[in-house]
């Protein structure tokens, strides 16, 4: 285990005791110890290469920073949409039929013949 590891371990058992009292007034103790907890669960998790916190829906975890990041339509578009991104609205966009293998250019302008 590496240094860092060992010091939230040793945090977590001296706040034990602190939250552990049976008479009910340890309000603050019991926040220390939540907050102590909630913290080297987290490190936990980044020093695995993953996120801080668990993803939402709609969110994918950057592993390079360790925070949530959103997909784009929040991972709403299904396999034959495409998400189309334009200032701060976003939509999933039909590329084709369900199971077709005919496809749409969504970003073209239909030229039509007179």
């Amino acid at each position: 285990m590496n240094r860092r590891w060992m010091q939230w371990m040793a945090m977590a058992v001296l706040a034990l005791p602190a939250g552990c009292r049976s008479d009910g007034s340890g309000g603050a103790a019991d926040a220390v110890l939540s907050t102590t907890l909630a913290i080297a669960a987290s490190g936990i998790s980044r020093s695995k290469g993953d996120c801080y916190a668990a993803c939402p829906t709609g969110t994918t975890c950057d592993h390079n920073t360790g925070y949530c990041v959103s997909l784009p339509c929040r991972g709403q578009c299904k396999a034959h949409e495409q998400c189309v991104e334009d200032g701060i609205h976003s939509k999933c966009i039909a590329l084709g039929l369900p199971g077709e293998n005919v496809t749409v250019e969504p970003n073209q302008e239909a030229k039509t013949q007179p």
